[in-house]
């Protein structure tokens, strides 16, 4: 077999098993938090507190944790990746967030989600979430909404009113997303932090039997060339 060609069939082998190893999902825990800036009246009632005066004490803490699947980031430009289910992974796991002291607990799954939850990066930085949920509370109905690094929750007091009851933020940028670790779906997690994903398994295991076949078939043919001679 010529050799060029040769040298073409290994090399196209190889970049296709590894296009597809890298598209294959990269799923990363971490954590999350923030703030609450301003609060009104049934922000107690809820365990609500603005952080700058509640220092240190769990009314005043925003909190949380996500999963996400850090091939789908780009290095540069805006993307919102909407979380999914993964296996092995509990509905807290993919999300999970904690406002006040009461708290007030949402998690991926819940009942009253209206939008999201997505995670989003900017120029492959976390820059916040995408969320909104109904929940009820002592017979009131409230809503979460978070765009971004912001979010507010209300009281929704009619369909044309609403009351503010707490407004803050989320820590964002290259420090936005703490603890972060690698989530292996598989029952087992490789040491060293690899993540062994079975499709990229079988990928590298289908080259490197191509690359074994091509070379077999290119001795058998140098073979034929020679005993010509």
């Amino acid at each position: 077999m010529n050799k060029f060609l040769h040298s073409t069939i290994v090399s196209g082998i190889l970049a296709a098993a590894v296009s597809a190893a890298q598209a294959a999902p990269i799923y990363m825990t971490a954590d999350f938090s923030g703030g609450i800036l301003a609060t009104g009246g049934l922000a107690n009632s809820l365990g609500l507190q603005g952080t700058s005066t509640c220092s240190g004490c769990a009314a005043g803490s925003v909190s949380g944790n996500v999963l996400f699947d850090q091939s789908l980031i780009p290095g540069t430009g805006a993307v919102t990746i909407a979380l999914a289910a993964v296996a092995g992974a509990s509905n807290s796991t993919i999300f999970g967030m904690e406002f006040g002291s009461a708290p007030l607990e949402f998690e991926f799954g819940d009942a009253g989600i209206l939008g999201g939850p997505s995670i989003q990066f900017e120029n492959g930085v976390f820059s916040g979430f995408s969320f909104v949920k109904d929940f009820v509370v002592d017979g009131k109905t409230y809503e979460l909404d978070m765009q971004g690094a912001s979010w507010t929750m209300n009281w929704l007091k009619s369909n044309s009113s609403s009351q503010l009851v707490a407004s803050g933020y989320l820590n964002v940028g290259n420090q936005g997303l703490t603890n972060q670790t690698y989530f292996d779906p598989a029952p087992t997690q490789l040491p060293g932090g690899a993540v062994p994903e079975p499709t990229v398994l079988a990928l590298i295991m289908i080259g490197a039997l191509g690359i074994f076949m091509v070379s077999r078939v290119n001795r058998r043919a140098e073979g034929s060339v020679q005993g010509t001679l």
